[in-house]
């Protein structure tokens, strides 16, 4: 029999049910009956200490599940005009200062389409940054419905330019063209955070695994927290292999979801498909234009860089496509989001326009060219630095496996028809055919602007490489019972890298190399 060196009462550490449970499941020798008025030993007085950690776990096990649950604020958009109702400004004028609370802003305007903007943002600190070169450079194709309802609601406006959640006033200026009825497009999109309350500021602080590592790790809190209760309660593991071992597999769980991130992937053949976020998972807007528009077939892909801040958490990129979504259907008059698909610099790949991601959709993130295109817009700002190795992994076996499902050796090349766009953005006019050397371009092969930055656009050649390594085309349809998949990588000509010339106009089915 324990003997009792330390005594406690313990009304608040036990009631008469909690005792009932404890007696019914004791087994074998017991020394005395639970009882919520009796003297605890030490060796008991101790145990019940282990509802300490268990609370503490329950505290932050709860709201790391809530997390997984919380539907995303509403994005919010503003436009405010900084100039005067018909009144025509031209380079070198500036807005006055506009107090905002704006996560995302973009310019649109009447005038010049070829109009280039700035935009100067002030953050709490009081330091301003400026985001320069902004230019109405992406563009719906013409004929089409979304394109209709660009003339009915949208304007000419710039890409969008991400400024966090710390900004707190706004200055447009005209770099080039003469302009009217400018308009600052404040949109507000925040990051889905954790639920209020103590528990809530508790997980806030914490750095936590993020989708279904998140949720292991909030179960497994709350499972070692059961554990410890019963322990508490006067169970010992040590008299059921089964619990020890049951015990030991929550461990091991824990442990697994607490694991540091692993360094950038290896990038895998086109035969795997990379790991998508949906769009349900992000928190998109419905497709605003009746059916989605698709193409026959997918001809070629086109990068982009979104030039917004490099600068955010991994927990912020949801945020960032929402609110670039709202800008595109809300001040551009788009039916979805520009891009087909979207990466963040952590590697994360996202879903863009609806439609599906093994389908031909076509969006509006390359003015005249949409059709049976694919548009992946890396977030971020590569003008003067190169993407980081995890977004450029994952662009590289996004690409293998989207070109591998719709049967494209991007060695091969191809060759499309201009079409028209609102954006006057084209380097071609409408009805041009040309041709291209690879099915992987830059967005300045196809129109009037410096997408994707001018230290990245260079090294496309590279990705194109990699990406040419890992092409795996099912084979066709065949009577023959040898035929086996083919690796297009093995068959590919020269043209895959040779590139990064300059491309000129063309009118009729003459070969253009990607620049």
């Amino acid at each position: 029999m324990d003997s009792p060196i330390y005594t406690v009462y313990w009304p608040l550490l036990g009631a008469s049910e909690v005792c009932e449970a404890i007696d019914g499941w004791r087994t074998g020798r017991r020394e005395r009956p639970c009882d919520p008025i009796s003297r605890l030993t030490f060796k008991d007085f101790m145990r019940r200490l282990l509802l300490i950690p268990a609370a503490l776990l329950v505290l932050v096990g709860s709201p790391v599940l809530a997390l997984e649950n919380t539907p995303p604020p509403p994005v919010t958009s503003e436009a405010v005009p900084v100039v005067a109702p018909d009144v025509a400004v031209g380079p070198g004028w500036e807005s006055p200062v506009t107090a905002t609370d704006a996560t995302l802003v973009g310019v649109s305007w009447e005038g010049d389409p070829a109009a280039s903007f700035a935009v100067e943002v002030q953050y709490s600190d009081g330091n301003w940054t400026k985001a320069e070169g902004l230019i109405n450079d992406i563009g719906t194709d013409s004929g089409t419905a979304e394109a209709a309802r660009v003339d009915a609601i949208g304007n000419q406006g710039t890409e969008p330019v991400w400024v966090g959640s710390d900004a707190t006033a706004v200055r447009v200026v005209v770099e080039s063209g003469s302009v009217s009825d400018v308009t600052l497009n404040a949109v507000t999109s925040e990051v889905t955070g954790a639920p209020s309350g103590a528990a809530g500021a508790l997980a806030s602080a914490l750095s936590l695994p993020s989708g279904t590592e998140r949720f292991a790790f909030g179960g497994a809190l709350l499972l070692i927290a059961a554990v410890l209760v019963a322990i508490a309660l006067g169970w010992s593991p040590r008299r059921d292999r089964l619990r020890l071992t049951a015990l030991l597999a929550v461990v091991a769980l824990t442990l697994v979801a607490c694991r540091p991130p692993p360094p950038a992937p290896t990038p895998l053949d086109g035969s795997v498909q990379p790991a998508i976020t949906g769009r349900g998972a992000w928190g998109a807007r419905g497709f605003a234009c009746g059916s989605v528009d698709y193409a026959p077939a997918l001809k070629f892909a086109v990068v982009h860089h979104t030039a917004g801040s490099n600068n955010y958490n991994a927990d912020a990129s949801p945020a960032i496509i929402r609110g670039i979504q709202n800008y595109h259907m809300n001040a551009l008059g788009y039916c979805d989001i520009a891009y087909n698909f979207l990466i963040d610099k952590y590697g994360q790949i996202f879903e863009g326009r609806a439609g599906g991601i093994n389908r031909a959709v076509n969006a509006a993130h390359a003015g005249g060219f949409n059709t049976a295109s694919a548009g992946v817009a890396l977030f971020g700002d590569y003008t003067s630095i190169s993407p980081p190795a995890a977004q450029w992994n994952s662009l590289v076996h996004l690409l293998r496996w989207r070109l591998s499902v719709a049967g494209i050796n991007p060695a091969l090349g191809f060759s499309t028809t201009a079409r028209g766009s609102p954006c006057n953005c084209a380097r071609w006019g409408e009805g041009a055919a040309v041709s291209f050397p690879s099915a992987i371009l830059g967005h300045r092969d196809l129109n009037k602007t410096a997408c994707p930055g001018n230290t990245f656009y260079p090294q496309l050649d590279s990705i194109r490489t990699q990406v040419q390594s890992g092409i795996v085309i099912p084979p066709a349809t065949t009577t023959s019972s040898t035929t086996a998949a083919t690796t297009a990588a093995t068959a590919a000509p020269a043209a895959a890298t040779t590139t990064s010339t300059t491309a000129a106009a063309t009118t009729t089915s003459t070969t253009v190399a990607a620049r």
